[in-house]
């Protein structure tokens, strides 16, 4: 069995932490650097690039998990997302077999990290809170995992790697200790992306396979696409918090119109900043990071895009936001149409004061 001479373990964690961030602000604040800009490696255009650079900040180590102490880093996005990184060295002149990889990814998924992950983002939104603009911390977190192989003690190529060993590999991605079925492992290691001859990522649905000396491209697109998956699920369950919230109000009638009066007013204006806002945060994550011209690392974030069901929450998000619009337009119609009817009983009235009045004198 191979060994790992160098390598790293990351678990990520992902947490909405207020409606925009002030990065600006926050540098100078606190000590802070921007995620490095993508690699030429790739032939990545120089253009291609964050809109808004993430800013990274240590939070000091990681102690009482490995052998090694790691450390916990901070990286802050600006549309109000933040991703607690736990990064572990292996190999390092203490070599581990490639088949210990498994066990670790077994025993790093059941340590409970997000509970501490959350206290971490707890205490640093307290510290920077000044550059959060409407700061909030949603009760949702997002996983991820990464087993990042940069030296084996006997150089492979992708294809020898993936062919040796698939069983470790699929067991790994899976966090399981126990042989996986044929059918198992082939579902694991579906998305399998190379460049070269020598370099491998292996996409799971919650954790992946990295075999490349020059890894920090492929880790941070999958760490930008976790965050993105977060946010989907936050504008998910904000639009079902208001869908069932204002449903109720759709199904309450007006009885009595009253002239001028605007009984839904709020709501209209709650539902069309809620529909705003929503589509402003999803343009925002979307824009944040350009891929394109850069096949390799596009082809990256769309097979994760595909392991993640990213698309399908898209699609999820754009039918509640058609249903949040049709609310919007029933209580507008509504409340137009009680206040035409309450106009239309004045003037009924106004006349048949008038004729009493006429025949009266």
């Amino acid at each position: 069995m191979a060994r790992i001479v160098q390598g790293q373990v990351i678990a990520l964690f992902a947490f909405d932490v207020g409606y925009e961030v002030s990065l600006e602000r926050l540098s100078a604040m606190i000590a802070t650097t921007p995620v490095q800009p993508l690699s030429r490696k790739k032939q990545t255009p120089t253009y291609m690039q964050y809109t808004k650079p993430p800013q990274i900040l240590s939070l000091g180590l990681a102690t009482g998990h490995f052998a090694v102490a790691g450390n916990i880093q901070a990286t802050i996005f600006d549309f109000g997302a933040v991703s607690i990184g736990y990064r572990w060295p292996i190999g390092q002149g203490n070599e581990i077999s490639l088949g210990s990889l498994p066990q670790i990814s077994h025993d790093l998924y059941n340590l409970n990290l997000a509970a501490h992950a959350k206290e971490q983002a707890e205490a640093l939104m307290r510290k920077v809170e000044p550059a959060i603009f409407r700061p909030g911390l949603s009760d949702l977190v997002e996983d991820y995992y990464l087993f990042i192989i940069e030296k084996l003690d006997q150089p492979m190529r992708a294809e020898e790697l993936l062919a040796e060993h698939r069983g470790v590999l699929a067991r790994t991605l899976r966090s399981e200790t126990a042989d996986l079925s044929r059918s198992q492992q082939d579902e694991a290691l579906a998305q399998a992306i190379s460049y070269y001859e020598n370099d491998l990522a292996l996409l799971d649905w919650n954790s992946a396979i990295i075999y490349d000396r020059d890894y920090e491209d492929t880790a941070n697109v999958l760490e930008f696409i976790n965050v993105e998956l977060l946010e989907a699920r936050y504008i998910d369950q904000q639009l079902d918090r208001k869908i069932n919230e204002y449903g109720a109000l759709v199904r309450k009638r007006i009885e009595w119109p009253i002239p001028l009066r605007t009984p839904y007013k709020q709501a209209i204006q709650d539902l069309a900043e809620l529909r705003l806002e929503s589509s402003l945060l999803n343009e925002r994550v979307e824009n944040a990071l350009k891929l394109v011209g850069d096949l390799y690392l596009a082809r990256l974030h769309s097979a994760a895009a595909r392991r993640f069901y990213l698309h399908e929450w898209e699609r999820i998000i754009s039918r509640k936001l058609e249903i949040i619009s049709d609310f919007y337009q029933l209580l507008n119609d509504r409340m137009h149409t009680a206040q035409s009817q309450a106009l239309e009983l004045i003037i009924v009235i106004l006349i048949l004061v008038e004729l009493v009045l006429a025949f009266w004198h």
